[in-house]
Order: C-alpha cells, then structure tokens, then sequence
C-alpha cells in the first residue's frame, strides 16, 4: 500500500463541490478525502528512516529546549529589573555566563553592595576573560548600595531567582547532550560531510535539514524540494493584472526557519552567497525577499551536490569553449 496524506485545506475547498454545501460531518468527510486521492491531488508522505528520523526528533527535541531556555532567561531579567533595575547599566547581555554567576553567589543589591570591589572585580575579570575588571565592579557595587529597586518580598524573589538559576543549567545540559548526539549521528550519515563541505553551514542547520528532509536523493528536481520547504512560488493574476510573486508557505516551517538563519551567514561578507545576495539588492529588489531567494538558491545547492555526490566547490568556473574557426 502506497501512503499518501491529503491537505485539510483542500478537503476545505472540495466539500462544497460535492453537494454545495459547506457542511462537515463524519460521512461526508471520507467521500471528500478518496476524491481527492481518486483526482490524484494527493500528496506524497516524505517520512525520515533510521538516524534521519533519529536526527528529526533531537532537533525537535532542541527546539523545545532553546525556548525553554528563552522564556527561562526573559523571566530572569524581569525578576533582576524588579529588585536591582540598575543591574543592566553594567552588565548589559544577561545571556552572558558571568551575569548568571554573579547572580548565583550573590544574587541582591544588598549582597552585591557588601563586596569589596576588588574581590568581585577579579572574580568578574576571571569569568569575563579579561572583558570586565575592577572599574565595572565598583560601579555595580555602588550601583547596588543606591538601587531604586524594591525591598519588600526579596528573598520571595531570590528564591525564584536560584530556581530559575538551577532551570537554566539543566537545559543548557540537556542542549548540549542533544548537540553531541547530533554531531555523532551525522559521522554515520554519508551526504552529512558533502552538505558541511559549504562553508556557512554547520551541524546543527545540517542535521536540522536532514532530519526534516530525510534522503535528499528522493528528489528527482529541486521544485519538489522547494514545495517540501514551502518556498515554491506562486502568484494571482487576472486579465491585465499581474499578481507579485510570494513563497506558498505550505510546507515545513521549520526547514524555512533553519534555511533563514544559514543564509544570513552565506550573505555576509566573504560568504558564498554574498555576490548574489548584492546583485539582488542592486536590481531595486527588498531585502527580506533577497534573503528568501538566498534561501531558494542555497536549498538548491545543497539538493545538487548531494543529487551528484559531490563536495562544494567554491568560485566554481564553467570551461570556455573552445571556438574553432571555419576553414575559409
């Protein structure tokens, strides 16, 4: 038996074809879907085998996790704004590791307040490497003895903070075990090493594509590929009226995201991408549609040198012909 899923937007459309009627019920349902399938507008199940399934939920499992890590660190700075707002005129990414290490050991004004600022210059240089020093902890230590933050319910909101401390560790842990996982998982997949052969590329957005791609090799042309993506292009135009051309977005979102972050790095200067990606703003075209056709472009490279089993070559030249003249 052949699998094939059918799009619940087109049995939305379909079901008033049969009866005009928009009505929905449990017979009906099954009439529109074997129609569908019978017109041959179903589609095609691409379903990831062995470690490309394998690969498809870490990166799933990933994804969960970088927003957990997300929410957890926006929660953070809103707790640390409640009692010391002043915090971030010092130590402005609350991403960094010596932010969350200072709010560990010493985690209200009034801890931070008593330190001397040697001390907690040294420990701020050490965690920094170098970046901060003893001018940055004076600053803070003075900023901290005439906060504006509030007093009443703090140890309520340290030991949210400590809890919300401990979260953040663990699912850096959890993250950087799937990442393991994920770098040994495409050691044993062949296309992996073609794939990260193009520079910009790494083994989070590779195994990313793997997993919601599958077998690269399925695809017989690249439109099938963009449609799997949801870049293929479509327009609505009528008589004299030419529609602009937009991407469908009926396809995986999460293969746009992993796209959309890889072509920001191969349009930067010195990328492989780069030339293009200025030919395209040279022509009047907007930017954000300039990095989707990077995205189309590079989707298609990755589909080509995996379809002809080959590593990237860049600055890649096509041969002259050579021109042999005609005898007079």
């Amino acid at each position: 038996m052949k699998i094939v899923q059918v799009n619940p937007l087109h049995t939305k459309r379909l079901k008033e074809v049969n009866d005009n009627s928009p009505g929905k019920t449990d017979d009906k349902d099954p009439r529109v879907i074997a129609d569908i399938i019978k017109l041959g507008h179903a589609l095609s199940v691409v379903i990831p085998e062995g470690d490309a399934a394998y690969l498809r939920r870490l990166n799933n499992a990933r994804e969960r996790h970088v927003g957990e890590r997300t929410a957890l660190l926006n929660q953070m700075q809103q707790l640390v704004f409640l009692v010391f707002p002043e915090f971030k005129t010092v130590l402005k990414n609350m991403k960094a590791k010596t932010v969350r290490f200072i709010l560990k050991k010493y985690t209200t004004p009034v801890q931070i307040g008593a330190l001397d600022k040697n001390v907690l210059g040294e420990e701020m240089r050490r965690r920094s490497m170098g970046k901060l020093g003893v001018k940055d902890a004076e600053l803070l230590i003075s900023l901290a003895q005439s906060t504006v933050g509030i007093k009443e319910g703090v140890s309520g909101i340290t030991l949210d903070l400590q809890h919300i401390l401990a979260q953040l560790e663990i699912v850096e842990r959890f993250t950087a075990e799937i990442e393991g996982d994920m770098v040994a998982t495409l050691g044993r997949i062949p296309c992996s090493a073609r794939i990260l052969s193009i520079k910009g590329l790494g083994v989070i957005s590779v195994a990313g594509l793997i997993g919601e791609v599958g077998d690269f090799s399925k695809f017989d042309t690249q439109p099938e590929i963009m449609k799997l993506a949801g870049l293929d292009l479509y327009e609505i135009s009528s008589g004299k009226r030419k529609g602009e051309k937009r991407i469908s977005k009926r396809g995986r979102s999460l293969i746009r995201k992993i796209l959309y972050y890889a072509s920001i790095q191969v349009i930067k200067k010195k990328g492989i991408l780069c030339h293009y990606y200025e030919r395209l703003i040279g022509r009047g075209m907007l930017r954000m549609k300039a990095v989707v056709a990077v995205m189309r472009k590079l989707l298609g490279i990755i589909h080509a040198i995996v379809r002809d089993n080959r590593d990237y070559v860049g600055e890649y030249a096509v041969p002259k012909r050579r021109v042999i003249k005609k005898a007079a």
